[in-house]
This record gives structure tokens, sequence and C-alpha cells, in this order.
């Protein structure tokens, strides 16, 4: 029998986090140009804390810098199945879900963060009016 979890997605609130966002997220990228700024930022201690994928398949990020220790693993693009693949794997791991996103054509954009640093990882969400993912095992 497959063991059922439910996710609530991550939600960019109103409010005065709005222009904090729109200075704070990435442009839009193709995908030939997403992963060469993954890369550029991570080599300058930045990691995706936040993905989403347009409709139009440009995906943007939210940055930062990752506290000592911290580990992450970012997937944007992604089907449901290999989403849910990618999240069995991380909670294997001991990582928590996030933030996730899924678009108007069921593309899931994920972030997961080592335990230790969840708490951390949901205030810097918090304070640019991003709600945290939610995993609920049944």
């Amino acid at each position: 029998m497959k063991n059922s979890t439910t996710y609530v997605t991550s939600k960019l609130l109103p409010g005065k986090a709005e222009l904090l966002r729109l200075h704070t997220f990435t442009r839009w990228m193709s995908r030939d140009l997403m992963q060469a700024a993954a890369d550029f930022c991570r080599n300058l201690g930045f990691t995706p804390v936040y993905s989403e994928c347009s409709p139009d398949h440009t995906t943007r990020y939210l940055f930062w810098r990752l506290p000592q220790g911290a580990l992450t693993e970012v997937r944007s693009g992604r089907t449901k199945d290999k989403f849910e693949e990618f999240d069995r794997a991380n909670h294997e791991k001991k990582f928590r879900l996030l933030s996730l996103h899924i678009n108007e054509s069921d593309v899931y954009s994920a972030v997961w963060i080592s335990s230790d640093h969840h708490r951390t990882a949901k205030a810097f969400l918090k304070a640019h009016g991003i709600t945290p993912a939610e995993r609920h095992d049944a």
C-alpha cells in the first residue's frame, strides 16, 4: 500500500514584504541561465530558499546565505512524481521541506534543508512574506 503524503505549498503573502520581495527575488530566468545563476551564487555562499517556475518555463529564486553547517537540496521544474521521489529521499536524510511552489501546469519547485537549520530558514522566509511549505504523512 502506498503511503499518502500531503503537502501545503508556500504562499507569497500580501503586505509590506511585497516590496522587499520585489528587490530580492532574481529576475525570471530561462533554464539555461538558471543553472549558471545558481552556480554563481553558490560560489558566493548563497543558495535558493524559495524557487518558482512560471507557466512559460522561466524560474526565479530567493537566495540566502546559509548558516555554517546547513545543507540544502533545490529542485525546480519537476513533475509531481519526480518531486515525490526527491521528497522521499530527503525525508530519509532527515531534511525538512522548506518551500514548495506548484505552478498552473503542475510543475513543482522545492527546497529542502537540514533539520537543524529549518527554524532559522523559516524565519528568513517569514521576513520576506513567504510561508514555509508543510509535509503531512497520513
